[in-house]
């Protein structure tokens, strides 16, 4: 990775982290496809939900599970950034208490 683009991602990071609010950028639904619609695995893909964003931008950029290098080298740096950002600030489903039985 180049300096330069390194320099952007830290200051977009430090600065520019989004709402709650923030709407699901467009490029979320290829995330979707194989992570499924709430992020949190699907088949043999596992969860993104709870991820660091730095692990989430790995992925992307540097560490580039190799089912998922298609995808990414479409991206731009800037979509990158913005689905990483977007997927980090997600919360992890909490899971469903089990029952207890014979009570």
């Amino acid at each position: 990775m180049k300096v330069g683009n390194l320099v952007v991602v830290i200051l977009l990071f430090i600065f520019a982290a989004p709402p709650a609010y923030a709407q699901p950028p467009k490029m979320l639904r290829k995330c979707q496809t194989c992570h499924g619609k709430e992020l949190t695995g699907k088949k043999k893909n596992p969860s993104i939900v709870g991820l660091s964003y730095e692990k989430l931008y790995a992925s992307l950029t540097t560490d580039t599970p190799k089912k998922m290098k298609r995808i990414a080298n479409k991206l731009t740096d800037e979509q990158k950034v913005e689905l990483s950002e977007y997927i980090f600030g997600l919360e992890a489903p909490k899971e469903d208490p089990k029952p207890v039985i014979g009570c």
